[in-house]
């Protein structure tokens, strides 16, 4: 029995030695090192809580962001944009190991991965996709929960300061009144035949027949809207009434605004040609020139507040975890 229990005692002093080992191994710098260039990673440029970055890790991220140029410097050692993806690198695996906590629900990975679904026609194109990416459904499940902890870390990290109060909102919209001016802006129906420069001459001709006779059977009292359902060309509103909605005099060829500020709402045009064809107007109704209210606008600046917090307040965080190596390599 005795000789039993030294067996055993044996085999647990041995197996924590190996434990004790392996752990030594993973931490090892040089090691890892060499095993890195060994296998054809490059150098280990950082450690961060374990996880390893390699040359060829930057590598990949400068590929990615070079995409489909593919004039990234794959050249031994780190540039200043190099340096930016390494840091980059750094930040995610920190951001990684600080997520690890996060409780997830499997609703809402579920949820994250129905909507990726959503946009495959069928089940053979999604598998497909997850094919070529090299996924499986394990896989990708993982990832998401992975993106949905690190989401939530950072939220919870940031979530005060990307509040917006009352005062801030009423502050930009009193220093930036420009942004909230609104133009004048028109609401025009159009019965359309195309023409544009490169038509034949021949062809241009008949659609100046065919839309001045329109014209005329608009002027006898026809309808726009059966007329515009009927003949015209713009596939996009002709079953509308030819309805373009509202739209500011910067947004619309000049010659079809100055056609359209001509008339009263509710009158019609004569035909006018613009570089795209043939047109007969309906003017339906003007929005004059205005100051949008504080009322109307705060919802929009507390938005874009928030981003602009959001923005600052992420791109310090990626500083701070970007900082957060455990071994970094010397340039």
């Amino acid at each position: 029995m005795t000789r039993v229990i030294a067996v055993w005692i044996s085999i647990a002093i041995s197996g924590a030695a190996g434990i004790c080992c392996a752990e030594l191994a993973a931490r090892s710098v040089a090691l890892r090192d060499k095993f890195g260039t060994v296998c054809g990673r490059g150098h280990l440029l950082a450690l961060v809580h374990g996880h390893g970055i390699y040359q060829a890790d930057v590598d990949g991220a400068l590929a990615a962001a070079h995409y489909p140029t593919g004039a990234a410097d794959h050249s031994e050692g780190i540039s200043a944009e190099g340096q930016s993806a390494l840091t980059n690198l750094i930040a995610n695996a920190a951001l990684q190991s600080r997520a690890e906590g996060e409780r997830i629900s499997r609703a809402d990975v579920k949820r994250e991965l129905n909507l990726l679904r959503s946009q495959f026609r069928d089940d053979k194109t999604w598998g497909q996709a997850l094919h070529e990416s090299g996924l499986f459904t394990l896989s990708l499940w993982l990832t998401l929960r992975n993106d949905l902890g690190s989401r939530q870390w950072i939220l919870d990290r940031i979530g005060r300061q990307i509040d917006v109060t009352e005062d801030e909102c009423r502050r930009f919209y009193e220093s930036h009144p420009e942004n909230f001016f609104v133009p004048e802006r028109l609401r025009v129906s159009h019965l359309f035949l195309a023409a544009p420069a490169e038509t034949a001459l021949e062809i241009v001709e008949a659609k100046r027949t065919a839309i001045e006779a329109l014209s005329v059977r608009l002027a006898g009292g026809e309808d726009f809207a059966a007329l515009t359902a009927e003949n015209s060309e713009d596939e996009a509103t002709k079953l509308g009434g030819g309805d373009l909605g509202y739209f500011s005099a910067s947004r619309m060829l000049p010659d079809f605004v100055a056609a359209a500020l001509k008339l009263r709402p509710g009158g019609i045009s004569k035909p006018i040609r613009t570089r795209l064809g043939f047109h007969i107007l309906k003017l339906i109704d003007v929005q004059q020139a205005r100051q949008k209210t504080f009322d109307k606008a705060r919802d929009d600046i507390a938005i874009e507040l928030a981003n602009q917090k959001r923005a600052t307040a992420i791109q310090q965080l990626i500083v701070d975890l970007g900082s957060q190596a455990d071994y970094l390599r010397p340039l």
